[in-house]
């Protein structure tokens, strides 16, 4: 079998009525069979743009078993697999090595990354931080921000770049939801920031991969040490600022700053100054950065979908914005969810999740063994060709109605699943639809690229190009 060509960038096209955006071609050797050539030109994949990996017979079995450089995996995507290994087994994982060693120096003890008594000290004491109770009180906060901001960062008849806009966007919604807007001392450094950090450090290096020591330096990431620090430092100023006020017996804003200080409970201690610093860092980063891409990819495709956009448009006119109470948006926008949870089926913000077994498991007739890899591939998952009808087209319409019903709880994980699904998911789910009503009720969006926007992953799944767009006004 000749080898696979990772240069292909097929072109955007409508397939009987369906668009198909550009999308990497899966790779077609079987793992089992592949040579040292293979191996490097996967490896080197791997380095660029991880999602450019996937195998053909990842989205047509529900385990394909594979080993690279003597290191065995499992990617896996049959629901009830997933859900026996992540849920039901979810004991017997620990983190991937490689996961671990792009995410620890990023986070340091952030909810992502931690682990063991560690995690579920960390996930106690958040979790009733993302009720729906607080979400609702975030919601308000969430309105008044991306109205007071869009006139500013939106203007017709101008391009911008739709993914820098709307990291902006996302972060000040953030920012102002969890942090009452006092980490906002230098916004557009922050975020230029954490672009940087990303690009160089949220890929992994071969000597990750190559399991080579830790005390080995990975220069693939130096140049985003420097940023990392600055950001590390802004968060820092900000929760020093808050204590300065609760000593001297200022009322605080009772947001999510707040509730990580006031945290704790009989049987967990408070976090400790630096446990906060880790979960802000991790908030702000994670939060901005998933909802701001899955909404720039929904723009996107719906900028070449002219009927579902024409139909949108018209579900989002009918709304009464200042009638309708904002936890109920969602209910009254059906079809502008479907097209946010489509966007994130296409193009999932966090498309990999992997761990390590630590005991030795059996499913049927497969047998994992404790150390075995397992990969949750979640770009091979929601484009799985026995799972999906037009796996690779934009077809909002699946998540509506009963169409909806027919999806495997374990068939569609954006946010993940187990123990571990993301905590701020309600919280993403809202800002998008509060976003997504309030944009796209003033203004209509034109792609302005000269070539198809790119997939790229730097652990979210990013446009290349940073997706140029022509505003209009409706």
């Amino acid at each position: 079998m000749a080898r696979h060509d990772y240069s292909i960038r097929p072109e955007p096209r409508f397939e009987s009525g369906v668009f198909i955006p550009s999308a990497p071609l899966p790779v077609e050797a079987d793992p089992n069979n592949w040579t040292l050539f293979d191996n490097i030109a996967l490896l080197r994949a791997l380095i660029r743009n991880p999602i450019e990996t996937t195998g053909k017979l990842s989205r047509q079995q529900g385990c394909v078993q594979g080993r690279l450089f003597g290191q065995e995996f499992f990617t896996v995507a049959d629901p009830k697999l997933l859900q026996f290994i992540f849920v039901k087994n979810h004991d017997g994982l620990k983190m991937n090595n490689v996961r671990q060693q792009v995410l620890k120096p990023l986070i340091r003890s952030g909810l992502i990354a931690a682990e063991g008594a560690e995690w579920k000290r960390m996930r106690h004491l958040l979790t009733p931080m993302f009720t729906p109770r607080h979400i609702r009180t975030f919601s308000e906060g969430m309105r008044k921000t991306i109205e007071s901001e869009v006139p500013t960062l939106f203007k017709a008849d101008e391009e911008l770049f739709l993914t820098r806009t709307m990291l902006s966007l996302t972060y000040e919604v953030l920012s102002d939801a969890l942090f009452s807007g006092e980490i906002d001392g230098s916004k557009d450094g922050q975020i230029k920031d954490f672009e940087t950090v990303l690009s160089s450090m949220g890929k992994p290096d071969p000597f990750d991969i190559l399991k080579f020591p830790a005390f080995m330096p990975r220069v693939t990431k130096l140049s985003g040490k420097r940023a990392l620090h600055r950001i590390w430092g802004r968060v820092g100023d900000a929760l020093e600022e808050r204590r300065r006020r609760i000593v001297n017996g200022s009322k605080p804003p009772q947001d999510f700053l707040s509730l990580l200080l006031t945290a704790g409970d009989d049987e967990n201690a408070p976090l400790t100054a630096e446990e906060i610093q880790d979960q802000a860092v991790t908030f702000i980063g994670a939060g901005h950065e998933t909802t701001s891409h899955g909404m720039t990819w929904m723009i996107y495709l719906l900028s070449q979908d002219v009927s579902a956009r024409d139909r949108v448009e018209a579900e989002i006119d009918r709304l009464d914005m200042d009638k309708t109470p904002l936890e109920d948006w969602g209910k009254a926008l059906p079809l502008t969810v479907a097209c946010f949870e489509e966007a994130m089926r296409l193009f999932p913000p966090a498309p990999f999740i992997s761990r390590e077994l630590t005991k030795d498991i059996s499913f049927g007739d497969r047998d994992f063994k404790a150390g075995d890899n397992v990969l949750l591939n979640l770009w091979a998952l929601h484009r799985h060709y026995e799972l999906w009808e037009n796996p690779d087209g934009f077809v909002p319409d699946r998540f509506l109605g009963e169409n909806r019903t027919k999806i495997d709880r374990f068939q569609y994980l954006p946010f993940g699943t187990g123990p571990r699904v993301c905590i701020g998911q309600r919280f993403a789910q809202q800002e998008a639809v509060i976003m997504a009503a309030l944009l796209l009720k003033r203004f209509r969006f034109e792609y302005a690229g000269d070539v198809p926007p790119w997939p790229r992953m730097r652990i979210t799944v990013q446009a290349e190009n940073g997706m140029p767009m022509r505003v209009l006004a409706r």
